[in-house]
C-alpha cells in the first residue's frame, strides 16, 4: 500500500461525496465559499471576500451578481468605496441546508469505521491543521465550507493563525 495513494483516494472520495451534495443544492464551490464567508463576516467588502475565494476582481463581481440574482446575497449601502455584503434569509436557509447535507455526507463516509478509528482520524486531522501556522486570510479560506459556529473557540484552523507581530 502506498500512503499517497490511500490519502488521495480518501480525499477524492470525500470530495466527490461533498460535490454531490453541492450539486443537489445547486451550489458551486465558490458560491458556497462566498456565502459561508459572508455569513461569518457580515458587512465584509468585495475586496475582503476576493482575497479569500481566490478570484479576480471581475470574477468576484460576477459571483456576487449571480448570488444576488438568486436572492442569496445582498449588497448593503455603500460607505464610500466599500459596499457591505450580507446574506439574505434565503442565503441563510441554503447554508443551513448545506450544513445538514455536509454532515450527512461526512457521516456516510465515516460510519463504516469503528468509533475508535474515527476518533483517531479526527485527532490526527486536528493535529495536522494546528501544525502549520497561517495568516488570518488563509484560515478563513481553509474554513470556506464550514459551519463556523459549530467549532466555537475550539477551531484548530482558527487556533493555527499566527500572531500578528507588534
Amino acid at each position: 500500500m502506498h500512503t499517497s495513494n490511500v490519502v488521495v483516494a480518501w480525499v477524492f472520495m470525500v470530495q466527490d461525496r461533498l460535490r454531490e451534495e453541492m450539486r443537489r443544492l445547486e451550489l458551486e464551490q465558490r458560491d458556497l465559499a462566498a456565502l459561508t464567508l459572508v455569513a461569518a463576516y457580515e458587512d465584509c467588502s468585495q475586496d475582503w471576500l476576493r482575497a479569500r475565494i481566490e478570484l479576480t476582481q471581475s470574477g468576484t463581481v460576477r459571483l456576487i451578481d449571480r448570488l444576488a440574482g438568486r436572492g442569496l446575497l445582498e449588497r448593503g449601502r455603500s460607505s464610500g468605496r466599500v459596499v457591505p455584503l450580507r446574506l439574505t434569509a434565503a442565503g441563510s436557509t441554503l447554508l443551513g441546508q448545506w450544513s445538514q447535507a455536509r454532515d450527512q455526507a461526512i457521516a456516510s463516509v465515516l460510519d463504516v469505521l469503528p468509533e475508535q478509528v474515527r476518533a483517531s482520524m479526527v485527532q490526527g486531522m486536528t493535529h495536522a491543521l494546528l501544525a502549520r501556522p497561517r495568516l488570518r486570510v488563509e484560515a478563513d479560506a481553509t474554513c470556506r465550507a464550514c459551519t463556523w459556529p459549530a467549532c466555537s473557540t475550539d477551531c484548530p484552523v482558527d487556533r493555527s493563525v499566527a500572531p500578528v507581530p507588534s
